[in-house]
């Protein structure tokens, strides 16, 4: 098209929009497409008043085909022309001569072929008549030039840091484009409408954005998060966020805004709703017929696409296509072209392509679009003449392709397409892979069972492994620094190694393989994929983990499979069949074909890749390792990263880490379901701030303990975890058995010790040892049973002061129990619920009043505490209530439809405001408040925990120590358990006071025998498993010191008096041996003669005095009592 036609039709255009042409109809333009395979898809014009309200009563339809199915669409008025993509097709169509009353005979044309089949979205620039799209699985945004009819017209505009860009929208007259990018960390993006100026406009607390609106006065953006239920809004500096309208009862599909009117579809339900864009009311709900349902919705008025602006591009002389700017107008070229200095005129940048689709066969290397992975409506050009081609590689780099025949190895630049030869080997070559970091191309010989490299730069070639058994199919995985091949040691297997050769590993086994081949690597989804065939002539495209767990069937198929090689989020596939080779086209995301076909002339393929120049295996974005250093949200700008923190975070000085800032009191902790967070938010001025923990997923209960700073929840993962409000000391303290189908299901703070109730819950009845119970824990994971017997228990509550414990049971006949805070005395408070389900209690501890949720009934119900007094303080009958609590004369309420709380006044129930109405909370689920002022505590078990070493227990009378499962107080006490290790009263000097529990851990205080004083500054000490620290608490006094120094005066004399002892046993034994040498000479030897005689000598007595001999018998008996009793203290 040259650039006066362009001007001429941009001249027309604009005479149609100042109004000196044909007058015009409005309204709203709807895409059905069918439930039903003989539906068929059709467009529907529905006309609007003055206002934008729907006349619903004089639409008129234009008729596509069945099984097509239309998902989006766009329109420009002053063209006439509408824009609908058709998904099966991989197709944009164009109906010119369009109107809302169908009188102008549209016709209907292609404009552009090849897209993926996904959820692609249209908008249309209506200044300088260009059309945009978003493709999820080619990761790239298009426009296309709509003045004219040439389809070659399009441009690739972003394709760089996007993962899955989704929904779309711009406003030409401030020359912005909005998309949504559905990914690891998804976002909403703005740039320029050349792609220039990218930024992020929000990055936090999204899910799937899934279509967006502009508000071109208000200058807000609208979109949809069917993750969220969400209709949501923000300003285009990505301030002032607000949630229009949550609804889990909708899958919302696509948006268009018109005026005060929001118009939403609703393909599950089959309808459009009318909505206003301040409030969300719902002001009309069209339902679908005739077996079809609403996808695609947009405005087809002039005054949705407003002239008060200035035509730029009229007379710009742009040689491809114009682009609106903010205050001008700019040029681009179509793809492969490039543009030239003049800013305006375009060239061809290379001879061939820069992307496509490249295999070889026989004879030949030919190349097709890249499009026909979507649509096989390309034909090939065969572009180099080889000989025997079996592996082909790209270096995208240097625009190179090398191949391989089963001796030697080429290269070619793309551009002049001439052979010359790289290495010549004596080997059968058997694989081929190429090494963008480092430039190396690498391949396998499977007769000589060794695997090479040679350097792309020196030319230099080296033995990276030998020894292996017919190495094949080689492949790198270049950010990981890996080289994987296939193998027949002991049958097939896939083994890797590093890339130098060493550390060598099987991944799979002949376990799980029988003849694997083409090896392929996705570098997106971090998967090894490869072909197998299984008994029954049954083919297999396998996919696992980079260490061979997770070994997925991806495809089967009755079709002998050849090749396979993957591109962005398609899956290619080879199969030879008598007439030549059938190319398959898979998506990976929907595991469903996506095109197949045979080229003309193609013959047998031997190996098949896809070139693009923008695609760079061994560059990565900025966020691809370690996520860029950042702790939390990693974005890319360029090649450099930018940190981010979710909501409810801030970022830390060094950039990188995101903190936030403890609310130490008076806060109600919040489950935010669908962020998967927990968030404090201040009773008194509502900030909000995060708490960083993780796994938070599937809650079923949440609870603060100041006790021990920790923030507790339980999930339906069959775990208890905790953190502290800091974010630190995250662990899981108590998992359900494995065997039994046990989740917690509530939890409940006893503040007076710590004690954490827990109801747990079990589909498996009577099962022994473990059915649905409530017990309790404490954070070292010990634990007690205390109530069993129950069917589903949920919603505890505890009242330390009078050791009552309260609980809901939603069994065949829902109740609220009523214990003893040890399980005993349990009995039925309220059981007049019958199909009824209740969820949350909270207690009034100032009027002792029990509140609950009705959660059939939508109702906040209460009663006292002995069961009387039952009534409803409010109904909510459309309301989905999940969360309860109380501050001081307040109910916090929380409704899963929406992402703030409800305030609703005990004294005057009808008086509710939101709380914490943030837009970027989701829904918000289970919520506990602390606040120290409005605490109930058990004043025996608040001191030393009452004195027991594992529980404490209030009761209604004071408290009693009880163990954790299994272990048994010890014998006559009634305090410790027997498993419980204690410190001696008394160690070297320290005393410690009478009320310690002498357990490890425990703070004692302490006084000292007599002669030491307590060192300075030591008030206690630590009982330290079974000793004391600080060991030397206790210092000898002053006068013990003096008495020290005066024993060492007097140890002369003390080794004067042992020397005297001496010399006397000396002079005592010299006496029984002359008595024994007399004895011998003179009489018989008597044993008992010779003890009286040495008693005689030594103790001055002989045995057979009576009263010597008791007196004797008394001391020794004493000593040996003596020598018991200490040997039973130590």
């Amino acid at each position: 098209m040259t650039r006066s036609l362009q001007n001429r039709v941009l001249l027309v255009t604009w005479g149609i929009l100042f109004g000196t042409a044909i007058g015009y109809d409005g309204g709203l333009i709807l895409t059905l497409s069918p439930l039903e395979s003989a539906t068929r898809a059709y467009i529907k014009a529905v006309p609007t008043d003055a206002n934008g309200a729907p006349d619903f009563n004089s639409t008129k339809t234009l008729n596509f085909a069945a099984n097509l199915w239309l998902s989006s669409v766009g329109g420009d008025y002053a063209l006439r022309q509408v824009y609908a993509y058709e998904l099966y097709s991989s197709t944009i169509y164009k109906i010119s001569n369009f109107s809302i009353n169908m009188s102008g005979g549209a016709i209907r044309t292609s404009v552009h072929i090849g897209l993926s089949k996904d959820y692609v979205k249209l908008a249309v620039d209506w200044i300088s008549h260009n059309i945009y799209w978003t493709d999820p699985h080619y990761k790239w945004i298009v426009v296309q030039s709509l003045a004219g009819n040439d389809t070659s017209m399009f441009r690739i505009l972003i394709d760089d840091n996007l993962e899955k860009p989704h929904a779309l929208t711009l406003d030409p007259m401030e020359g912005l484009l909005f998309w949504s990018d559905i990914g690891r960390f998804t976002k909403i993006e703005v740039s320029s409408l050349s792609g220039k100026n990218r930024k992020s406009l929000i990055s936090s607390n999204l899910v799937m954005p899934i279509s967006l609106a502009a508000d071109y006065g208000a200058r807000r953006i609208y979109w949809v998060d069917s993750g969220r239920y969400t209709l949501e809004s923000i300003t285009y500096e990505g301030k002032e966020r607000k949630i229009i309208l949550r609804d889990s009862n909708h899958n919302f599909h696509d948006l268009a805004l018109y005026k005060d009117y929001l118009y939403v579809t609703d393909s599950y339900q089959g309808t459009l709703s009318v909505l206003n864009k301040t409030n969300g009311m719902n002001l009309k709900t069209i339902m679908a017929t005739g077996g079809a349902t609403y996808y695609g919705v947009t405005v087809f008025h002039p005054d949705a696409q407003p002239r008060s602006v200035t035509a730029y591009c009229v007379n710009y002389g742009c040689d491809h296509i114009c682009l609106t700017e903010k205050s001008g107008a700019s040029c681009v070229c179509r793809d492969g072209y490039i543009l030239n200095q003049d800013m305006k005129t375009c060239s061809v940048s290379n001879k061939y392509f820069h992307r496509g689709l490249v295999f070889s066969n026989d004879s030949s290397i030919c190349i097709v679009d890249i499009r026909v992975l979507t649509k096989f409506a390309y034909s090939p050009t065969c572009v180099l003449n080889t000989n025997g081609t079996k592996y082909m590689v790209m270096d995208t780099d240097q625009r190179q392709i090398i191949i391989a025949n089963d001796t030697s190895i080429y290269w070619a630049m793309v551009d002049n397409l001439e052979l010359h030869v790289l290495t010549k080997q004596s080997g059968a070559i058997s694989g081929l892979t190429w090494d963008g970091y480092e430039r190396n191309v690498y391949w396998s010989e499977n007769d000589t069972g060794r695997i090479w490299k040679i350097s792309r730069e020196s030319g230099t070639a080296s033995l990276l492994i030998s020894g292996l058994i017919r190495p094949r199919d080689i492949v790198i995985l270049p950010h990981e620094r890996l080289l994987y091949w296939i193998s027949d040691r002991n049958g097939s297997t896939i083994e890797y190694s590093n890339l130098d050769g060493s550390n060598q590993q099987v991944l799979l086994d002949s376990t799980y393989l029988r003849k694997p081949k083409s090896l392929s690597y996705d570098i997106y989804k971090k998967r090894i994929y490869f072909l197998d065939m299984a008994t029954a002539g049954i083919n297999y495209v396998y996919s696992c983990k980079l260490d061979g767990s997770d070994l997925t069937k991806f495809i089967s198929t009755f079709a002998i499979l050849d090749k396979l090689a993957l591109y962005k989020g398609h899956l290619l596939l080879t199969s030879k069949k008598a007439n030549g080779t059938l190319v398959m086209s898979y998506s990976i995301d929907h595991v469903s074909i996506t095109t197949s076909g045979k080229f003309s002339g193609a013959g047998n393929i031997s190996s098949i890749k896809v070139f693009d120049e923008t695609f760079r295996e061994n560059e990565t974005g900025p966020c691809y390792k370690g996520n860029g250093g950042c702790e939390q949200i990693c974005l890319s700008s360029g090649m450099s990263s930018i940190c981010e923190c979710t909501f409810g975070f801030r970022l830390a000085p060094n950039g990188k880490n995101c903190v936030s800032d403890p609310i130490k009191d008076n806060f109600v902790l919040i489950e935010d379901s669908t962020h998967n967070n927990i968030y404090q938010i201040s009773l008194i001025d509502e900030t909000i701030q995060g708490i960083n923990a993780k796994g938070t997923v599937f809650l079923t209960g949440i609870t603060y303990s100041p006790v021990h700073d920790l923030v507790i929840w339980a999930t339906d993962y069959n775990e208890i975890s905790m953190i502290h409000l800091n974010g630190t000391g995250q662990h899981t303290f108590l998992i359900m058995e494995d065997n039994i189908d046990v989740y917690p299901n509530g939890l409940a703070l006893d503040i007076s010790t710590g004690n954490i109730y827990y109801a747990a819950v079990s589909y498996m009845e009577d099962t022994i040892g473990y059915q649905s119970h409530i017990g309790v824990l404490l954070p070292n994971g010990k634990h007690k049973v205390i109530l069993t017997r129950l069917s589903v228990p949920q919603g505890l509550v505890v009242y330390p002061s009078k050791g009552l414990l309260f609980y809901i049971d939603n069994g065949y006949n829902a109740y609220i129990g009523k214990a003893n805070m040890d399980g005993t005395e349990a009995s039925v408070l309220l059981e007049t619920f019958n199909d009824r389900m209740l969820t949350e209690l909270t207690i009034d501890y100032k009027n002792d009043y029990l509140y609950w949720l009705d959660y059939t009934e939508g109702s906040i119900c209460y009663c006292k505490l002995d069961g009387t007094n039952y009534k409803t303080l409010v109904n909510y009958p459309n309301a989905i209530l999940s969360g309860l609590a109380l501050y001081q004369d307040n109910l916090y309420v929380t409704n899963e439809e929406y992402s703030s709380m409800i305030k609703v006044k005990i004294s005057n129930p009808n008086e509710t405001t939101k709380f914490a109405a943030y837009g970027e909370l989701g829904s918000i689920g289970y919520i506990s408040i602390y606040s120290s002022m409005v605490q109930d505590k058990n004043t025996f078990c608040s001191v030393g925990n009452g004195g027991c070493s594992t529980f404490c227990f209030p009761t209604p009378s004071g408290g009693l120590c009880a163990c954790e499962d299994g272990v048994q107080l010890k014998d006559g006490s009634d305090t410790f358990c027997s498993n419980i290790p204690q410190c001696p009263v008394m160690e070297g000097a320290i005393i410690v006071s009478a009320d310690c529990q002498r357990v490890d851990g425990s703070k004692c205080n302490f006084t000292c025998t007599q002669g030491y004083n307590a060192r300075q500054g030591v008030k206690n000490v630590l009982c330290n498993g079974f000793t004391y620290t600080p060991a030397d608490s206790c210092e000898a006094s002053p006068a013990m010191l003096l008495a020290g120094k005066s024993e060492v005066d007097q140890a002369a004399i003390g080794y004067g008096v042992a020397i005297g002892v001496f010399v006397v046993i000396i002079i005592i034994v010299l006496t029984v041996f002359i008595i024994l040498r007399r004895r011998k000479r003179n009489t018989a030897f008597s044993p008992e003669r010779m003890q009286n005689e040495v008693m005689n000598a030594t103790f001055g007595f002989e045995p057979n005095n009576e009263y010597a001999q008791v007196s004797y018998e008394k001391d020794a008996a004493h000593i040996i009592d003596s020598t018991k009793q200490t040997n039973i203290k130590t």
